[in-house]
């Protein structure tokens, strides 16, 4: 088995039971579920596109958990709600060219704002940047 590997087999644990997000955070009224999107409400949007809500089409913000969090406080909600955000966890292991080990976990994050009546689900990739935009029923400030 290669160091890499052994490195691996080490340290996904660890990266996925780290990193709770505390700054500018508010833990949301409610849990989320996977499958979780806005209902049509006069602040909220119906029916988001896969962008961000989907391990298949994650938010790639790049920049390690800084970059995360830099994302997740100019993110809003569409009439410039401030969001709230808990990490949720980790999943979703790929392949990296960002990552020292060549792979990486996706972080979930449970985001809330007021007027949303059922937080979501958002998907970020913190090792890889590809002009990041907001999903649907968000915007960026």
């Amino acid at each position: 088995m290669t160091t890499s590997r052994l490195a691996m087999l080490f340290l996904v644990p660890v990266l996925a039971t780290g990193c709770a997000s505390t700054a500018g955070a508010t833990r949301p009224d409610e849990p989320a579920t996977e499958a979780a999107a806005p209902e049509a409400t006069p602040s909220a949007p119906s029916a988001p596109s896969g962008y961000g809500y989907s391990k298949d089409d994650p938010i790639h913000v790049g920049g390690g958990v800084e970059g995360e969090h830099e994302y997740l406080q100019h993110l809003r909600g569409p009439e410039g709600q401030k969001v709230r955000y808990e990490r949720e966890g980790s999943c979703c292991a790929f392949e990296s060219k960002g990552s020292p080990f060549g792979t990486g976990m996706l972080d979930v994050y449970v985001v809330s704002y007021e007027g949303l009546e059922k937080p979501v689900l958002l998907y970020l990739n913190m090792y890889d940047r590809k002009d990041p935009r907001a999903p649907e029923g968000f915007r960026l400030d």
